[in-house]
């Protein structure tokens, strides 16, 4: 679906672009447009193809490079699930998320896609998720929907500490078998006793930051959504 899209001509992204779902059935001995597998009949779709195929390309991500990263190696399982019980793997040369969504996780992200694109061109520096792609997975009567983002962690980057901030107090202290790891993901409580003194931020710097932050915080509170953290490294 990605290479598909490469024979499609560049224009801009329309606002029907972000409803658009694209689906190509796999049968087991193979078609005119797919290869023979050894795997049971699938269909595979692609959610609003052109409009994250912009979202790529401004991030800088090449269709091949993408294509690669996800398809040349198997993907490698996080042992740890999300609070949803979403399932997170990661992509072999560290470079993406793939992360399992519920129906209605992956109906609500594609409705936030016009206002994730307008976010995009207005705020540049904006700290939200990259999402890279939506697509779901049709098989033995199951559907599996996941999403590809970037990898915010990758092992080239050396933590020496991380915390996970809500701007709450309640139950926000990390637990004792997460501080049982090498490197734990803290939380607000944790921060405020052992960072009594905050961050210090040179004063351009700070400014940027907390307009970026005041800016992304705006478009999560014009969608209604509340539960969201800043994760400080």
């Amino acid at each position: 679906t990605v290479g598909s899209l490469s024979q499609k001509p560049e224009r801009d992204v329309l606002l029907q672009d972000f409803e658009v779902v694209e689906s190509i059935f796999f049968p087991n001995e193979g078609s005119n447009l797919t290869p023979a597998h050894h795997y049971g009949d699938f269909r595979f779709k692609t959610y609003a193809p052109v409009a994250f195929r912009y979202f790529r390309e401004l991030f800088g991500i090449r269709p091949d490079d993408y294509m690669y990263s996800l398809c040349n190696e198997s993907l490698i399982e996080l042992s740890s699930s999300g609070a949803s019980g979403s399932l997170f793997y990661l992509s072999s040369d560290d470079e993406f998320i793939i992360k399992t969504v519920q129906h209605k996780e992956a109906e609500f992200l594609q409705k936030l896609l016009p206002g994730y694109f307008m976010n995009l061109n207005q705020n540049r520096r904006t700290l939200l998720p990259k999402f890279y792609g939506l697509y779901c997975v049709q098989a033995a009567g199951k559907n599996i929907r996941i999403v590809v983002m970037n990898n915010l962690l990758p092992s080239t980057v050396q933590m020496h500490q991380k915390f996970d901030l809500k701007g709450s107090t309640y139950k926000r202290r990390a637990s004792p078998k997460e501080k049982e790891k090498t490197v734990p993901t803290y939380k607000d409580l944790d921060f405020i006793q052992d960072m009594q003194e905050g961050i210090l931020l040179e004063g351009d710097k700070y400014s940027a930051v907390c307009k970026t932050i005041q800016r992304d915080c705006l478009l999560l509170q014009s969608f209604k959504i509340m539960d969201y953290s800043l994760l400080v490294g």
